[in-house]
């Protein structure tokens, strides 16, 4: 990234960038980036997405520009870097016109593919990784400040513990917050949890606290609205399943694990282990081997056709509010 911001400064620009992996946004900001130096220089641009015939790309790479000067090629979402058809790019990678940028955008590639090896011979790759948790958070907090809109100590772990590991999650979760919250002076748990899309994770806690909590119909309403969301009633039931371990874990490493070190002894988000710590007192070691055993139960008597899923799914939950 640092080479593309080099770059930039000095308007020296290679011929070929491939900006690559699961951040989009990142990714769509450094390919804009590009973009915008190049054209300001008066570049000419053309445009690819998804499927194309790479004939058509060097044949416009290879064209002179209109007006002198660079020409700039962007490419999106194409998958050139993951099939042999695109290898017939390989022979321009080899000796790419000067006065032509083309940059790739793509979300995944294959670097055993020949066309990326020919291109790391020629061209500057990157790579947009996930962010970890550490700079997700900073990245919320830099958008709470700029909107000088801070959040509550609760009200941030909650929101955290239900974004994806995306800056482009995290910026439109925040951008729903701040429309929901405008002429407030800080973000509070309630409005969290009032616009904030739930993991479906945070949504299985929420079934096991009203399940437990011996509120039989609206842990049902919650399934229906999760069915009706279209969560499959495995994954839900798997989620079921992967709670309740974590239950247990927890029970068993409170033992001998400080509070402060459980989040990463369970490898999940502080709000999680907080909120697996409560619903932890609510079952003994026997009920969460028992809930294990029927989660798995269910899904095999399933797979047999013995039992339809989601009616099996409505029968655990009911066992465990009563």
């Amino acid at each position: 990234m640092k080479n593309i911001e080099k770059d930039i400064k000095t308007n020296n620009f290679k011929p070929l960038y491939l900006i690559y992996g699961e951040e989009g946004r990142q990714r769509d900001g450094l390919a804009n980036k590009l973009k915008s130096a190049l054209t300001e220089q008066g570049a000419q641009e053309s445009t690819y997405e998804s499927i194309f015939d790479p004939y058509d790309l060097i044949n416009d790479a290879n064209t002179l520009s209109l007006f002198g000067g660079l020409r700039l090629i962007t490419v999106k979402d194409s998958n050139a870097f993951s099939g042999a058809k695109y290898e017939k790019l390989i022979d321009y990678f080899k000796d790419p016109n000067p006065d032509c940028v083309i940059v790739f955008n793509e979300k995944k590639i294959d670097k055993r593919s020949r066309v990326y090896k020919a291109f790391a011979k020629a061209g500057y790759a990157v790579e947009c990784k996930k962010p970890t948790a550490k700079e997700l958070r900073a990245f919320v907090l830099s958008l709470s400040k700029q909107n000088n809109l801070p959040f509550e100590t609760a009200a941030l772990e909650s929101f955290l513990s239900n974004l994806d590991e995306s800056f482009g999650c995290a910026e439109n979760e925040f951008n729903k917050l701040a429309a929901y919250t405008l002429g407030k002076n800080r973000i509070t748990l309630s409005d969290v949890e009032a616009v904030t899309t739930k993991k479906l994770e945070n949504r299985i806690f929420d079934l096991i606290d009203t399940a437990v909590g011996r509120q039989p119909k609206k842990a049902l309403d919650i399934l229906s609205n999760l069915i009706l969301q279209k969560e499959s009633n495995v994954a839900v039931l798997v989620a079921l399943s992967r709670q309740f371990r974590l239950i247990l874990q927890y029970k068993f490493l409170s033992k001998t694990t400080p509070q402060s070190e459980m989040a990463k002894k369970l490898g999940v988000h502080p709000y999680v282990a907080s909120k697996t710590a409560a619903q932890s007192r609510n079952f003994t070691n026997r009920q969460l081997l028992g809930a294990l055993a029927d989660c798995k139960n269910m899904l095999k008597e399933s797979f047999s056709g013995n039992i339809d899923l989601t009616r099996g799914i409505e029968i655990l939950i009911l066992k465990y509010s009563v």
